[in-house]
């Protein structure tokens, strides 16, 4: 069996990219750093770990439990230090009197300026502030390219990371029913659409679950798994909380903001 028969053949480009990156530090004994990449994709690098020998994948993406990180890809016998992740933290600054940014404005406006998804990490908002994780070599380019966000005039700026407290995920909690744990049922009633709707995007590859892209739509959702449909957001299910007595399935799912 071929170690490709363990992914989906969307990610096959990738992880060929991935396995040449680990071969090559095998090979060279010199430390490569990977631009950012999700859970799904840091998983593959560490599957594919075991394809060499003495050589380790370490993530990091500024802070503690972040979800998206860069991977230092280096043998054994080498230290790695934070600095070495080559990671910028950027506040952004902007009147939110009449609108709060959130995490889909950030980002589509970092991709509006043709940024690409690999060179920023994780958007994080709350109420005493917005701020992103960049790579360090793209830093200057969104301070200087992105000054406008959602009709809301911003500036971003760099923060020392011995200021920054990550501020805790948060969800707006939406209970639903469904005749079953489905992905078309399920995205149907979190996005109020018809389910003949929601398998329109489910088959276009539009939908991941846990960062994988599922193109089922008789794909089974389980408590913790997280879900994003493009254009509308992501939401991670929170609970399954028994059968109504119609027999329909109670469940609690967590929007994020």
């Amino acid at each position: 069996m071929s170690v490709f028969d363990h992914f989906s053949k969307e990610e096959r480009p990738f992880v060929e990219r991935a396995l040449e990156m680990l071969t090559q530090v095998e090979r060279t004994q010199a430390m490569r750093l990977t631009d950012f990449v999700d859970p799904r994709q840091l998983m593959i690098f560490e599957s594919l770990s075991s394809q060499v020998r003495d050589v380790k994948v370490s993530p990091y993406g500024g802070y503690e439990g972040a979800e998206r990180v860069r991977i230092i890809i280096h043998p054994e016998y080498l230290p790695v230090e934070p600095e070495d992740y080559r990671l910028t933290l950027l506040a952004i600054k902007a009147d939110q009197r009449f609108h709060v940014l959130e995490h889909r404005d950030v980002m589509g406006a970092m991709l509006g300026v043709g940024m690409k998804r690999e060179k920023f990490g994780d958007m994080l908002t709350d109420s005493a502030g917005s701020y992103t994780i960049v790579a360090e070599e793209v830093a200057d380019f969104v301070c200087a390219q992105v000054t406008q966000i959602h009709r809301t005039s911003v500036q971003f700026e760099r923060v020392a990371w011995e200021a920054f407290t990550p501020p805790a995920p948060k969800f707006v909690e939406k209970t639903i029913t469904v005749p079953s744990p489905r992905i078309d049922a399920i995205i149907g009633e979190v996005h109020n659409m018809s389910r003949a709707k929601a398998l329109v995007p489910i088959r276009a590859g539009k939908v991941k679950i846990n960062w994988k892209v599922i193109e089922d739509p008789s794909y089974q959702l389980q408590m913790g798994d997280m879900v994003s449909l493009a254009g509308y957001g992501r939401f991670k299910i929170l609970e399954v909380a028994g059968p109504t007595r119609s027999g329909r399935l109670r469940m609690i799912v967590g929007l994020v903001t």
